[in-house]
């Protein structure tokens, strides 16, 4: 079911105890139910820091020559991308000394209701 899951670029799964009757709405925290989100990573370099702790990032089109040489290189989890848009529930994991920038590229991205086959 999880290999599955990934196959069809889902964005998780909800496990639920086989005798827990069923509830509408958001189940409390020690609920019936556990969620089972399908993160993934990408690596990136920051662009600027924003106001409210959080950065902006940059993905480089691998037919781009022009890579400037400044800014960290990051590594980011994320449960999906949009295209041409962001990343949805980034977290920061930290720098990256063993990559260079010729690394932040947007084929590595997985996108939302698309299959793992198509981000790589």
């Amino acid at each position: 079911m999880l290999r599955e899951a990934h196959e069809r670029g889902h964005e998780g799964l909800v496990f639920r105890h086989r005798r827990a009757p069923y509830t509408p709405g958001r189940p409390a925290s020690d609920g019936p139910a556990i969620k089972y989100k399908l993160y993934t990573s990408c690596t990136a370099k920051v662009a600027a820091a924003n106001d409210k702790r959080s950065v902006s990032l940059k993905l480089y089109d691998e037919t781009d020559n022009g890579i400037p040489s400044v800014g960290d290189v990051v590594e980011i989890r994320y449960l999906y991308a949009y295209r041409g848009g962001s990343l949805y529930q980034p977290v920061y994991l930290g720098k990256r000394t063993d990559m260079d920038q010729s690394d932040c590229k947007l084929s590595q991205l997985k996108y939302k209701g698309e299959g793992s086959e198509s981000a790589a």
